[in-house]
C-alpha cells in the first residue's frame, strides 16, 4: 500500500527532441510543421485542441505518450524512438 502510494506520486517528466527532430529531417531536405504533425496525432481534435496538445507534448507537460505518436513521429521525422528520447544522436 504504501509502495502504491510512492508509486502514484512520482511525476515523470518525458522530453521528446521533437523540435531537434524537425530541425534535423529540414536539413535532410524534409520540411515538416508542428501543426501538421498535431493533425496526424489528434485527428480527431479541433485544430485548437491540436495545437495545445502539440505544445504540452513539446514543452514535456503532457500527460502520457502514446506508442503511435511515437510511432507517427518517427515516421514523418525520419528518426528512431532513441533520437526522440535522447538516448541517440542517430
Amino acid at each position: 500500500m504504501v509502495i502504491d502510494f510512492i508509486i502514484n506520486q512520482i511525476k515523470v517528466i518525458i522530453m521528446l527532441r521533437i523540435n531537434e527532430a524537425i530541425a534535423r529531417a529540414e536539413r535532410m531536405g524534409k520540411k515538416v510543421f508542428k501543426k501538421d504533425l498535431a493533425a496526424l496525432l489528434w485527428s480527431d481534435s479541433s485544430v485548437n485542441a491540436q495545437q495545445v496538445n502539440m505544445t504540452k507534448l513539446v514543452n514535456g507537460t503532457s500527460k502520457k505518450v502514446s506508442i503511435e505518436w511515437v510511432e507517427i513521429l518517427c515516421r514523418e521525422l525520419n528518426c528512431t524512438a532513441d533520437y526522440l528520447f535522447g538516448l541517440s544522436n542517430d
